[in-house]
């Protein structure tokens, strides 16, 4: 399978092992993992709403605009120090007279009477009291998110005189508070049989707006839930009592103590309570009414239907995306991510990824804060995220691999600019693929005359070290030119100028680095003849032609090189200079007349073709 291919082929394999991750997670039942499942997600999108102006979003107006006809009246910890609890039904009567002859429109229990007083004037006068204003009581209702489980109504007697009775269902799966259905259909069996229950809030609400909720028109999760907007909640200690206080900013006429609603006059509490909807209920530590919400942290349960009451009156509504499209997300952004590890190289692939995922995250977050429309965010970004470190795993590897490969082959023998050059290749291996490719180059060779000779004198080490040091300063001056060392034969020398890839300046390069070879072999000679070494001379030959490049030889066992007439014509120009000579073919001084000095030379007969080929001697290069 070509390089391409199989890169795209793993890519693609690796994204969806990736978006099968995330999609699992979105997939598990709220009570499983709920720091990982879609609660955590919730939560994340919920803490965004803090950070909306930092991000750019504005102040959201259900966070910055309190409800103008909403209050509460809470049994704190200070009433309880006056009143102790329960207090007696005739408190909750002096209340609702209070609040009646303030104005209020509806006043909304969040507290359980489900028992009949011992002192049957208690419930009479709290029963009298409800006449007085429309009043709305909670029932428990231990429910799953269908089908009814147990109720408990409130004593008949309150029940007939309310306005309206809701029920409070226990739904906290994974131990948070994420909503709850507003309307339930009762079983067709029992006393209550097929009856709609509303829920509390609901029930609250239509009672205050005089017309009854349609729960139809509200967006519920896939369980059935109106999810709750967690509201802002502000804690602080009193310092004269040294408890904790918690307030709410959602509540428009704000949070009195019951205790101060007792006491204060009518008249005081117009501004309260004037046209507005109350609830009442239990904020003080000691009663434990809390409940966890996801993003904003444990909060009374008071708050809690408060605020579902909020959302209801003015159509604040979380809008969950359908599973379908979460899950289709996960897969699609990571294989679509996976395109760009085919067509961009690794580095620009990882840059590409994550600034695709800052801009889902922007768009994402932007839709929740200003739509309160939930997509999945946390586990999409996990899947596009954790899919990108796979594929770049993966191709760092592969691509470690193939520059290895590059390096081992060209790295002792070529200058580093065409190692980085094969390098920039989307797969390098495919430079080095054992077949040839016809290309024009110039091929050079090079040759110490009277070194077999020279080396019958002197030690083997000498002679080692006194050739990798001519090699050495050889080598260098190739590298510079832009040509490569294709091999070693003995004391000759062969290079390319033209590998892997063709330049215009190839065959003036190579004529350019043989002159300044000759002059350096002229340095190193005077330098070994004041150490006492033996001095030689170096005679060279350089033609330019079409040949055959590329990996020569077994899989396990390559050699980069060319082959061709025009190689055999270079081997034998330079089997004709002498010592210090530089020997070019007419094909090579066509494409360099303009910077070197040249003599002409007999043709030379090369084996293979049938007419002799021109050659010159390089005599100097010009000057400007």
């Amino acid at each position: 399978m070509p390089a391409r291919q199989r890169a795209l082929v793993v890519a693609l394999l690796l994204r969806v092992v990736a978006g099968a991750a995330g999609a699992s997670l979105i997939a598990l039942p709220l009570t499983t993992l709920p720091a990982a499942n879609r609660i955590a997600d919730l939560a994340l999108h919920v803490a965004a709403l803090d950070a909306a102006p930092d991000l750019g979003f504005g102040n959201p107006a259900y966070d910055r605009e309190p409800n103008p006809q909403l209050g509460i009246v809470a049994i704190d910890d200070a009433t309880l120090r006056r009143t102790g609890f329960p207090l007696p039904r005739s408190a909750y009567a002096k209340l609702l007279e209070n609040l009646a002859a303030a104005g209020a429109k509806t006043v909304a229990f969040d507290i359980e009477f489900l028992e009949a007083s011992k002192d049957p004037a208690q419930d009479a006068a709290f029963a009298r009291g409800l006449r007085r204003v429309p009043s709305v009581l909670a029932f428990p209702l231990n429910t799953t998110t269908a089908g009814r489980i147990g109720e408990q109504r409130p004593v008949p007697q309150l029940e007939r005189s309310a306005a309206a009775i809701g029920y409070n269902a226990v739904d906290t799966p994974g131990g948070y508070l994420v909503g709850q259905p507003m309307q339930i259909v009762m079983g067709a069996s029992g006393t209550h049989a097929n009856e709609r229950l509303y829920a509390f809030p609901a029930a609250a609400v239509g009672t205050f707006a005089s017309r009854t909720i349609n729960v139809s028109n509200i967006p519920t999760d896939t369980d059935g839930r109106m999810l709750l907007l967690p509201p802002k909640i502000s804690t602080h200690q009193d310092l004269a009592t040294a408890t904790q206080i918690q307030t709410q900013a959602f509540a428009g006429r704000g949070t009195i103590a019951l205790g101060d609603a007792l006491t204060n006059t009518p008249a005081d509490l117009h501004a309260f309570a004037n046209g507005a909807l109350i609830f009442v209920g239990a904020t003080a530590q000691g009663l434990g009414d809390f409940a966890t919400t996801a993003g904003r942290g444990r909060i009374p349960g008071l708050f809690v239907n408060t605020r579902f009451a909020d959302q209801l009156m003015r159509g604040f509504y979380v809008h969950p995306a359908p599973h379908a499209l979460d899950i289709t997300l996960c897969f699609a952004l990571p294989l679509l991510l996976a395109l760009a590890f085919v067509v961009m190289r690794t580095p620009a692939a990882i840059a590409a990824a994550v600034a695709a995922a800052l801009v889902y995250a922007y768009v994402n977050l932007r839709l929740f804060v200003v739509n309160l429309y939930w997509v999945d965010l946390l586990h999409v970004e996990l899947a596009m995220l954790l899919a990108t470190a796979a594929v770049a795993a993966y191709r760092l590897v592969g691509e470690g691999s193939a520059r290895r490969l590059v390096t081992n082959l060209f790295g002792m023998h070529v200058s580093p600019a065409i190692v980085t050059d094969i390098l920039k290749n989307d797969d390098p291996r495919t430079a080095l693929a054992l077949r040839g490719k016809k290309v024009k180059a110039t091929v050079f060779y090079s040759d110490i005359r009277g070194f077999t000779a020279m080396s019958e004198t002197m030690s083997p080490e000498d002679v080692y070290a006194q050739l990798n040091e001519y090699f050495e300063a050889m080598c260098a001056i190739v590298f510079a030119h832009g040509g490569y060392v294709d091999k070693f034969i003995g004391d000759c020398v062969m290079a390319v100028f033209s590998a892997p890839y063709q330049t215009p300046g190839d065959a003036r390069n190579a004529v350019i680095a043989a002159v300044e070879q000759q002059a350096k072999i002229r340095d190193l000679c005077q330098r070994w003849r004041s150490e006492g070494k033996p001095e030689f001379g170096v005679g060279m030959g350089i033609n330019t032609g079409d040949v055959v490049m590329g990996n020569l030889g077994a899989s396990s066992r390559m050699n980069y090189t060319v082959i061709g007439d025009n190689v055999n014509v270079a081997a034998r120009l330079y089997g004709l200079a002498k010592a210090g000579e530089i020997v070019i073919s007419e094909t090579t001084y066509a494409e360099c007349r303009d910077v070197v000095e040249v003599e002409p030379r007999e043709p030379v007969e090369v084996k293979g073709k049938r007419l002799p080929v021109a050659a010159y001697t390089v005599t100097s290069l010009k000057t400007a």
